[in-house]
């Protein structure tokens, strides 16, 4: 996943802006935005596990008049 922070400059008021996808969130501060940037990357590069699902489920989806 791409993250990038921008500085941005309006009325004499500096933003800075974490973008990642669609995604833009505005901060007041450099720091601030490097500290979610940063939470933001460790988190979506932790570890995941995927749920496990019964194989019975499966057959019962099977057995469904609507399923065909």
């Amino acid at each position: 996943m791409d993250i990038s922070i921008e500085k941005v400059e309006s009325k004499g008021t500096e933003q800075w802006i974490v973008c990642t996808g669609s995604l833009k969130m505005s901060f007041n501060g450099q720091p601030s935005a490097m500290a979610f940037s940063s939470k933001l990357k460790e988190r979506v590069e932790a570890p995941h596990s995927l749920p496990v699902i019964d194989s019975g489920a499966f057959e019962q989806v099977a057995e469904l008049d609507c399923v065909k």
